[in-house]
């Protein structure tokens, strides 16, 4: 009988504080050892990555896959888990916006029915936070919700947002059980006026969407919400966040002893407001793309170690539902593209800015991990789940919309024609393929249902 079931031998292994050459032993589904090159062993299946470099599994820490519910023809798990599979993403944590939100026993029972049974990669569940949910956060944490979101702009009437009285009323009961409470952080009035302002004004060019959407607004919320985190003891998340104003404010926060951690987008990181005007309602997202001076500031926030974990905020819309609005203030906000969330931080950061590698397994894998509570996920230790993704780190090419694995194709999306230096080449999820060089390995169901542990 062999000692483990996989070796994966001949890559170079990126850790929390580095890269070395290892070869990694696994066993039931776990990371058994971690051992020299050329070290031999008894492996039931070798494969041979010479030449790759092996990640953490990563996590998406913020993804939208619109079911159970009406919406679904947008995305949904079975698409959308083979999407991240591609990505090298073997774990998502999936917000709560689906009809109807995760609020409650009955409708976090129908979600995890529809992930566990569509799943190729393992999966969290966020909890809804709105005023109507605010007792039964317990009862969701107790069923393992990692996560609750609050929306402090306003959101859709299934989804209403969070007058701050409740916000406050969210964050003591998160406080008691030791939850983590996420807000969108942009002030709710200022965001809504000052987009139709604009409007009015006739503002047509798709570019100056960021100017209903000031940065301001995302820097009065956070500094807000942080408050009320202060006060309450409560942990924070500011999800999406857009502005390098934001992250300041976040870092102020975090320096009066605020727990408060920041999570941007691969998007807000590869384009600036002017891919817009290419793209038009296909690049419109909340908060909004903005200027490249805004981008590199952004960036230099990432290159200090400002920003703790990367979120995709995988939402797609259809072809038609983008094109309907007469306009870009009425357009839907959102899009798809899971599948980049690595090459663009191994594209833009690593090769573009010298982004440690290791920088990127923290924000894409290891922090994600400690902060939602993932216990045996998120690193390549020993012990923890076999969860890998492996990749070529001199392969380029270039993003196709519709060669996507994602329920929602298309040929004009924000990340159409996008040029990665590396590409991932095989996906790992507690020690079994899911995915490798083009093609999905494992059957709907095989993903898990990761709950938070604290």
């Amino acid at each position: 009988m062999a000692s483990y079931d996989l070796l994966l031998a001949g890559g170079t292994v990126v850790f929390e504080n580095g890269e070395k050459k290892a070869n990694i032993a696994v066993k039931d589904g776990k990371i058994a050892a971690i051992l020299a090159p050329g070290f031999k062993v008894d492996a039931e299946a070798v494969n041979d990555i010479t030449g790759l470099y092996v990640f953490p599994g990563l996590i998406d820490t913020h993804a939208h896959y619109w079911e159970p519910g009406p919406q679904n023809y947008r995305e949904d798990f079975y698409h959308a888990t083979r999407c991240c599979a591609r990505g090298g993403v073997t774990t998502a944590l999936e917000m709560p916006l689906s009809i109807p939100p995760v609020v409650d026993r009955e409708t976090f029972k129908l979600k995890y029915d529809v992930a566990k049974e569509n799943s190729v990669i393992d999966f969290g569940l966020w909890g809804g936070c709105i005023p109507s949910s605010v007792d039964k956060m317990k009862e969701m944490d107790e069923l393992g919700c990692c996560a609750f979101k609050v929306f402090i702009s306003y959101a859709n009437p299934d989804y209403p947002h969070m007058p701050d009285h409740e916000l406050c009323r969210a964050m003591e009961q998160a406080a008691q059980f030791g939850g983590l409470i996420a807000v969108h952080a942009e002030n709710a009035d200022i965001v809504s006026n000052f987009c139709s302002w604009r409007k009015e004004e006739g503002i047509t060019q798709p570019s100056r969407y960021h100017e209903g959407r000031p940065p301001f607004s995302e820097v009065e919320a956070i500094n807000r919400a942080s408050l009320f985190a202060q006060v309450y003891g409560s942990q924070l998340l500011i999800c999406h966040m857009s502005a390098a104003e934001g992250v300041d404010a976040a870092m102020e926060a975090r320096r009066k002893g605020t727990k408060i951690y920041t999570e941007t987008c691969p998007h807000y990181l590869a384009y600036d407001n002017t891919r817009m005007d290419v793209c038009g309602a296909f690049a419109k997202c909340n908060p909004p793309l903005r200027p490249r001076e805004n981008l590199e500031r952004l960036w230099n926030h990432v290159l200090a170690g400002h920003i703790d974990v990367i979120g995709t905020d995988h939402g797609p819309y259809g072809q038609k539902e983008k094109e309907e609005a007469s306009n870009i203030w009425d357009a839907l906000p959102g899009f798809g593209g899971v599948e980049l969330m690595l090459p663009i931080m191994l594209t833009e950061g690593y090769q573009k800015r010298g982004l440690a590698l290791s920088q990127i397994a923290r924000m894409t894998s290891i922090q994600a991990a400690r902060i939602f509570g993932l216990k045996n996920k998120g690193a390549i230790e020993i012990g923890k789940d076999a969860d890998f993704a492996i990749v070529d780190m001199k392969k380029s090419w270039k993003y196709e919309g519709m060669n996507t694995f994602s329920k929602t194709r298309l040929d004009c999306g924000i990340f159409e024609g996008y040029e990665s230096g590396a590409m991932v080449k095989e996906t790992v999820v507690r020690g079994k393929t899911v995915y490798k060089e083009g093609n999905i390995t494992a059957e709907s169901g095989y993903g898990m249902f990761i709950p938070r542990q604290i």
